[in-house]
């Protein structure tokens, strides 16, 4: 019976034991430097003080009867307790700095079992420039930019941009020196090729941080003295181009205008002549036979010729009127002349 009695009180107190607790709230948490930390750390079991713990450091003291008897400037605390639960709230008002995880403890006298522990990570945001600053540059020129980032911890994340778009990581590359303290400084340098007038911007954050820390720098792309030459030079080829084209367009219109000219000129010399007084004569006569490329003299002594002989001895002269010109004496004489000669046509019957 005594051995029964015994089995079921370590039962009951197992029980109790499970059914106790100690948490600490949250269990993990990184924030800036000197930023506000939260931690809540309740129990279902009665005590008598409660402590608070930073890395084995005692910074708060809480007593069930008198509240808190002594707290470090850093902190301050809440109680959220009721009749079944006790809550208390500590407050880590300026979070210190330390490149480890600190250690966040409560603890409850009497001594319990459960001593529960929370992970703190205290990031730190130093600042962040670009060296150049202000940059002109010729258009097509390769260009670089050169960000510092001072005093971080953990080593931040880098990333450029430009007319606010991302910039991509394979056009910078980074680099970073812890210092004695602990901190981190970063490197990167950006080399981008200039092609129009734009911000760049060097952006460094922190898991911790709400929101990146930024330098930016105005680029201003000056055109390239080379691409006026260059079109300067097409301009001016182009010129020369059209210039010849009208030129070869003008000789052969002027030479065709001059073909068609001999052509009329030649074809004019074909029609019948007209002299002062108006009559016709033949390009035969005018010529004097010489034309007839068939012509040969024939014996036209025969009576089948003799009246084209007598025709010809009718041919008679024609003479030109008298001009009030200065031309008339010379004229008189060409009329004389022609008195005495007699023009003979013979002509070849086939």
């Amino acid at each position: 019976m005594h051995g029964h009695n015994l089995q079921l009180n370590l039962l009951l107190c197992t029980i109790q034991a499970v059914a106790s607790f100690i948490q600490l709230e949250p269990m993990m948490v990184t924030v800036l430097r000197d930023s506000a930390v939260h931690f809540n750390c309740s129990t279902n079991e009665s005590w008598d003080v409660m402590t608070w713990l930073l890395d084995g450091r005692t910074i708060l003291t809480i007593s069930v009867q008198h509240g808190p008897l002594g707290s470090d400037e850093i902190v301050s605390t809440l109680n959220h307790s009721t009749s079944a639960l006790s809550v208390w709230e500590l407050i880590l008002m300026n979070a210190p700095f330390k490149p480890t995880a600190q250690e966040v403890r409560c603890e409850f006298l009497p001594t319990k079992t459960s001593r529960p522990s929370s992970a703190l990570f205290v990031q730190e945001k130093g600042n962040v420039s670009i060296v150049e600053g202000d940059m002109s540059a010729q258009e097509g020129t390769l260009v670089m930019f050169h960000c510092q980032a001072m005093g971080w911890y953990p080593s931040p994340t880098i990333f450029w941009a430009m007319s606010n778009s991302t910039v991509d990581r394979s056009d910078f590359n980074t680099s970073d020196l812890r210092d004695p303290d602990g901190l981190f400084n970063s490197f990167s340098v950006l080399r981008i090729k200039a092609e129009m007038s734009t911000t760049v911007e060097c952006r460094v954050s922190v898991s911790a941080a709400l929101a990146h820390q930024t330098s930016s720098v105005k680029l201003t792309v000056v055109q390239s003295t080379q691409n006026y030459m260059v079109v300067i030079a097409v301009t001016v080829v182009l010129c020369t181009v059209v210039l010849l084209v009208a030129l070869v367009l003008t000789l052969y219109c002027k030479r065709k205008l001059t073909k068609t000219t001999f052509k009329n000129t030649f074809s004019s010399s074909s029609l019948w002549t007209v002299n002062l007084n108006g009559m016709g004569t033949s390009v035969a006569v005018e010529t004097r036979g010489k034309i007839n490329q068939g012509y040969h003299a024939e014996d036209v002594t025969g009576s089948g010729h003799s009246d084209l002989s007598n025709r010809d001895d009718s041919v008679t002269n024609i003479t030109s009127p008298p001009r009030r010109t200065s031309q008339n004496h010379t004229q008189g004489e060409s009329n004389l002349h022609s008195k005495d000669v007699k023009t003979v046509r013979r002509v070849t019957t086939v």
